[in-house]
């Protein structure tokens, strides 16, 4: 068996939805703490949940939050155990270990550019990573490793098209309607302090410190395809 295969039957037993496997031998070293692939871990939401998304966050999607990020914490660590014990190095991207600017909203590797370098997914007009298989209804984290591993075809290009559900339904305006492409700025397409401004006032409303939405993730056709057990059409 490879170890792509042990690693992916063993993370979906254990409820990944999404894995996939990065080359990112490309990126700076210091991005990368030196290694040179990445593995991609994607937790869907539940749909019931983001049904239940109407005007903005609710106390139900604040705890799926809390329980997909401490799953994805879990499958992290047990995937760097999983290198670990074969001779490779492993940095788990635990949602803990990973510092975000507060000026900029940006880290130092996101995990949506490993998801995208492993072919798992493009990037949203409203910065979201969106999947054929769930839109934007799924939670992601990242392993850091030196272990060779197959690796998928990069997606360099959204996919979205003249879609603009994500930027109509944004209340900060924080979407401009551009596609992204793997060569674009992320503040050319979407204004981050902005989504992050607004989404903290609509968390304050119902008593959760935190930054939240969730307008962009269920008004998105690929998010209602999976919704609906199926994928857009016209897409």
């Amino acid at each position: 068996m490879s170890l792509n295969k042990e690693i992916k039957d063993q993370l979906i037993s254990k409820g990944a939805s999404i894995v996939g496997f990065a080359d990112l031998s490309s990126l700076p070293k210091d991005q990368t703490k030196g290694l040179s692939y990445g593995i991609l871990i994607g937790v869907s939401v539940n749909p019931e949940i983001l049904l239940e998304i109407n005007d903005g966050p609710t106390l139900e999607s604040y705890e799926e939050y809390k329980r997909l990020n401490r799953l994805l914490d879990e499958l992290d660590e047990y995937t760097a155990e999983i290198l670990r014990s074969k001779g490779f190095s492993a940095v788990p991207k635990i949602k803990g270990s990973v510092i975000k600017d507060n000026e900029t909203q940006r880290t130092e590797l996101p995990h949506k550019t490993v998801a995208t370098r492993a072919g798992v997914g493009w990037i949203g007009k409203c910065a979201l990573l969106v999947t054929e298989e769930y839109g934007s209804g799924i939670r992601i984290s990242s392993v850091l490793t030196d272990a060779i591993l197959e690796t998928g075809t990069p997606i360099t290009d959204s996919k979205c098209g003249d879609c603009l559900e994500c930027k109509n339904a944004c209340p900060a305006g924080a979407v401009s309607g551009e596609n992204w492409n793997v060569n674009m700025d992320r503040d050319k397409f979407y204004n981050a302090i902005n989504c992050r401004n607004t989404a903290r006032e609509r968390c304050n409303k119902i008593g959760i410190n935190e930054t939240m939405c969730g307008l962009c993730i269920v008004k998105c056709p690929w998010t209602k395809g999976y919704l609906r057990g199926r994928r857009p059409v016209g897409l």
